[in-house]
């Protein structure tokens, strides 16, 4: 049988018809996408999540008579409403397109952007299912402190500053010893020098500190004195040679420091030895808004170990987020909860 043939003007005027029902459709049917997530945003997210859910873990622990956890909890509660309050689209919203999910995989190095997307936090693909312990919790904290480092490329000073000071109390809560690597890779800003010798302004304050402090001490106390001193000693050198690689002029150390007072006691060693220690997690605060990605990571793992070591000559966690100013929680004496 022929095939009917359609003439040219039936082919015209059946496009026509087309072209009019497309134009007919309301622009409403397809609805745009979301906008995608600043790297901050993305950042901001993952963090808010992942406090979210620790919170949920302390939350079943104290309903089980873990009363001595709340002060832990209401920091991580300070961390979760200072994020919110500085991301309120973030904390209100849904995922961005282009938001991370859980399931992205880890940050390997100290230098990933978080337009890459940031690193997974340690709860985002556990949730709060499974046994919930003590042992379970204080490995979160330890690898969320572990993971802050990474976390500061590509983000505003201000942004970066807060969460190396959330990294420092995570770090408290697990009381994880952290070895800072060298920082003699990043690469020279300005005004990354500036802050390298504030840095090692307060490095020599802590190494005259100590000193004085193992001459007034004996015994087991002394030990740790020394080590502090070692320490310091140590950080002091390797920053002087960092400053003068990167052409700037270290800071000299003034000929004496005054101290809040000459302890006579082991005890009142103590109180000063944290004392010169939360100076120090202030210093590296400021270096946190550095440019250099690789001094940014520095700086956090100095604030961690500088946090560690004050809590554990007097072990007291009066703040959420240490270093920062004006960031003070209810002053209470908190103990290392048992594992």
């Amino acid at each position: 049988m022929r095939q009917p043939h359609l003439s040219r003007r039936a082919v015209l005027a059946g496009g026509a018809v087309i072209v009019a029902l497309a134009g007919c459709s309301a622009p409403g049917d397809v609805p745009a996408p979301p906008p995608r997530d600043s790297p901050e945003e993305a950042l901001a997210r993952i963090l808010i999540a992942e406090k979210a859910k620790t919170v949920a873990l302390y939350d079943t622990l104290i309903a089980k008579g873990g009363d001595r956890l709340v002060p832990f909890r209401e920091r991580h509660e300070a961390h979760l409403a200072e994020l919110r309050r500085r991301f309120p689209k973030v904390a209100a919203g849904p995922a961005a397109s282009g938001a991370p999910t859980a399931a992205a995989s880890p940050t390997t190095g100290p230098t990933t952007s978080p337009t890459a997307g940031p690193a997974t936090s340690p709860t985002a693909s556990r949730g709060t299912s499974g046994k919930v312990s003590m042992a379970r919790l204080r490995s979160l904290e330890r690898k969320a402190a572990a993971l802050r480092p990474s976390q500061l490329s590509g983000i505003s000073p201000s942004l970066a500053q807060l969460v190396a000071s959330i990294g420092a109390c995570e770090a408290m809560h697990a009381l994880a010893p952290v070895t800072a690597p060298e920082p003699a890779g990043a690469g020279a800003r300005p005004g990354d020098v500036d802050r390298l010798r504030k840095a090692l302004a307060a490095e020599h304050a802590a190494v005259f500190a100590y000193g004085l402090l193992g001459a007034r001490t004996t015994g087991s106390m002394r030990a740790r004195i020394t080590r502090a001193y070692d320490s310091h000693r140590d950080r002091r050198d390797e920053l002087r040679e960092v400053i003068i690689a990167r052409g700037g002029k270290p800071a000299e150390p003034a000929p004496s420091y005054a101290l809040l007072s000459v302890p006579s006691t082991a005890s009142a060693a103590a109180g000063l030895a944290a004392h010169v220690e939360s100076g120090i997690v202030a210093a590296y605060l400021e270096l946190v808004a550095a440019a250099g990605a690789e001094t940014r990571a520095y700086a956090a793992l100095v604030m961690q170990e500088a946090a560690t070591r004050s809590y554990s000559f007097r072990p007291a966690i009066t703040t959420a987020f240490p270093g920062m100013p004006g960031k003070a929680t209810p002053q209470r004496t908190t103990p290392t909860p048992g594992g």
